[in-house]
């Protein structure tokens, strides 16, 4: 018997072994003990002899961790091959990698947005954690693999996380899966972008921090603006604002990283934590905590006014707060809109879903309903019908 082994790459990314890092072993057909062994190939002799029969022959790197860097496996079986007395038989076989290569890529907003980042890629025996800088390649036994990237930003002493979570259900041996890491603080969401590196096919996989599959860009309207409360009775001023915002798309928001702004002022609140709302759902921005017990983001600073011209606003960021993509505005001081009681809100008639009819005065109306203040007011459910 002569014997010759090639070792197969995946990509150039992949720190290859040699020959003569294999082990070779030697099995008859139908048997788990090995008839003859070698720690390298360089011990096999130039002619190898076996009794006649049935054998098959297998090479292998003898690293196997169930997860570690730079650590590739590879592994060859020969077809079954034939031992007739008196005859030589040459074979071959070919070793591939046999475990899983994963690498991770933070984008350039991630790089350039976040102050820290690492991601975690493990399966049910040990994880890897790719941290900020890190280019090597990781190496995975079969199964499925788990994703969690933490992602920090901000400044001053209480830092803030972002958490975005995955998983490769059905990762393939020999296959080298790519993780594309982009997150945005401003829009508050995070992508993982999982492709196939491999010659013949690509397939990607997006996976998002929400509860739907897709990434969506905010449009006008996708956001109306459907309940305030400018002047609380029970509650000071600085103590029971508060507005409704109405999710009007069929996708989740995440209202992370909008702005609410006075359209007279320059200044605006950035909602700095997670806020999300599914679609036909309402989430209430209150001045406090105090505001009513629907409460579900405190914005503190901004103030709204009670006569006058007044206009609302919630947009994306855009560069510097006040320049981003309107998504809704109303002008609570425009022609045909309700003058602001004291201890009552002003809401939109739930027979409106679209943003031009929520500009228009005469679709809005007092509230005639007491919430948990004592005042009156709708927030965080459908409110009344405007007559």
């Amino acid at each position: 018997m002569g014997l010759s082994i090639v070792v197969n790459d995946v990509g150039n990314a992949l720190k290859s072994a040699t020959v003569e890092d294999l082990k070779v072993e030697v099995f008859s057909v139908g048997s788990t003990e090995a008839v003859v062994s070698f720690g390298s190939v360089s011990e096999i002799p130039d002619a190898l002899e076996l009794s006649a029969g049935v054998y098959y022959a297998t090479a292998f790197s003898e690293n196997s961790p169930p997860a570690a860097f730079e650590s590739p496996y590879y592994y060859g079986e020969s077809e079954p091959f034939t031992i007739t007395e008196g005859e030589t038989t040459q074979v071959g076989m070919v070793c591939s990698m046999a475990n899983i290569m994963v690498t991770v890529v933070y984008s350039e907003e991630v790089i350039s947005f976040f102050t820290d980042y690492n991601t975690t890629v493990g399966n049910a025996e040990a994880n890897l954690v790719f941290g900020k800088g890190e280019e090597r390649a990781g190496y995975f036994n079969a199964g499925p693999l788990n994703i969690e990237s933490v992602l920090t930003y901000g400044d001053g002493e209480t830092p803030q996380m972002k958490t975005i979570n995955g998983t490769i259900a059905s990762p393939q041996v020999g296959k080298h899966y790519e993780i594309h890491v982009d997150a945005s603080v401003i829009e508050g969401r995070g992508v993982f972008d999982i492709s196939l590196n491999e010659t013949i096919e690509k397939e990607v996989i997006t996976i998002t921090d929400g509860l739907d599959d897709d990434v969506h860009e905010l449009g006008v309207g996708d956001l109306l603006l459907t309940e305030i409360m400018c002047d609380p009775d029970n509650l000071l001023d600085s103590q029971g604002e508060w507005v409704e915002v109405f999710n009007n798309s069929g996708f989740l928001i995440n209202l992370k990283g909008l702005t609410l702004r006075r359209g007279s002022s320059s200044t605006f609140h950035q909602i700095a934590t997670d806020v999300m709302l599914a679609p036909g759902a309402y989430a209430v921005l209150g001045k406090t905590a105090l505001a009513t017990e629907q409460v579900d983001y405190v914005y503190g600073t901004l103030e709204f006014t009670n006569t006058g011209d007044f206009e609302l606003l919630i947009s994306t960021y855009g560069t510097d707060g006040t320049d981003g993509t309107v998504i809704c505005s109303v002008d609570f001081g425009a022609d045909g809109f309700p003058s602001i009681p004291a201890g009552k809100s002003i809401q939109l008639d739930p027979a409106v879903n679209n943003v031009s009819d929520a500009q228009i005065g005469s679709n809005w109306c007092r509230a005639t309903v007491e919430y948990s203040t004592g005042d009156l007011g709708t927030p965080g459910a459908a409110n009344s019908i405007c007559e």
